[in-house]
């Protein structure tokens, strides 16, 4: 039986690897999809209620606020199937050291494997930065407009 002690040091560095993703994964995403909400929520406010000429700058912020749920909703999305994937990715990674413990793979189907799964955790450890970055990149500006329609809104329900 082939000696597997290199291949199995090798799966456990990706181990630990997607173990070191989890604080990328550590995100109250819970709250980014009430603000998601919240914004769906004034803006039909706005639509069914507002009755005004509306000015450039009431517009204009609509429309950033819009994109601000929607930047919330996607990220909200893929930041579920990054979780998703986190689990996944775990759970091939066991598995591959059990069949390597087992005897069940060649070297070359091992570097197969091997590269599949180390690919598949540098992409996961991307994305799941990437959305932690968007969303909080964009709660300055939350804050900012969800301040600016406080007012409009307590008018609106005069």
């Amino acid at each position: 039986m082939i000696n597997h002690t290199e291949e199995i040091k090798r799966v456990e560095e990706l181990q630990e690897l997607l173990n070191e993703n989890e604080k990328n994964l550590n995100l109250d995403v819970s709250l980014f999809k009430l603000r998601a909400e919240h914004i769906e929520t004034t803006l039909r406010t706005f639509r069914n209620d507002y009755t005004k000429i509306m000015s450039k700058e009431l517009g204009d912020n609509l429309s950033k606020y819009k994109n601000l749920k929607k930047i919330y909703t996607y990220n909200s999305g893929k930041y579920d199937a990054n979780v998703k994937e986190q689990v996944e990715l775990s759970s091939q990674l066991e598995n591959l050291i059990q069949d390597l413990k087992a005897g069940k793979l060649s070297k070359e189907e091992f570097k197969s494997y091997y590269r599949t799964e180390k690919a598949d955790i540098e992409q996961l450890i991307a994305a799941s930065k990437d959305i932690g970055k968007r969303m909080y990149e964009i709660e300055p500006e939350f804050i900012r407009l969800d301040t600016y329609f406080q007012p409009l809104l307590e008018k609106l329900k005069d």
